[in-house]
């Protein structure tokens, strides 16, 4: 039986960013297409797309000691990125990392989404 889920702290260069909702990763660099040939023989093409990640965020407001300036944010980088699971003892770390997208707030729910990052290296380590 396995373990999911639980708290999660999300550090960005050191910082720390709240997680609101899900957060999904791709833990493959390389994006696999196949098809046929005419002689009914496949094949299949790699595309690298370095490690992707998408987090929804929780948005701080404006004038708090912990506002967030998400322009800031997308313009930085390159990162290095943390995730660790509490319950679970498992870290992932995405180094030399950036983000990209368009960051839309919700102001009803504080959720922060349209963002993605990009990473060259990604590893996953259990405690």
């Amino acid at each position: 039986m396995a373990d999911f889920g639980g708290f999660m702290r999300f550090t960005v260069g050191g910082s720390p960013l709240t997680l609101r909702a899900k957060f999904e990763s791709e833990p493959s660099a390389l994006e696999m297409d196949g098809g046929a040939n005419q002689d009914g023989s496949i094949y299949r093409t790699m595309k690298p797309m370095g490690y992707i990640f998408e987090p929804t965020f929780e948005d701080t407001p404006t004038g708090t000691a912990t506002a967030l300036d998400w322009a800031a944010i997308m313009l930085g980088g390159p990162y290095n990125i943390t995730l660790v699971e509490e319950q679970t003892g498992r870290m992932h770390t995405w180094t030399v990392a950036q983000f990209e997208g368009k960051p839309r707030v919700d102001h009803m729910t504080g959720e922060v989404t349209g963002i993605k990052g990009r990473a060259t290296a990604y590893t996953k380590t259990s405690a």
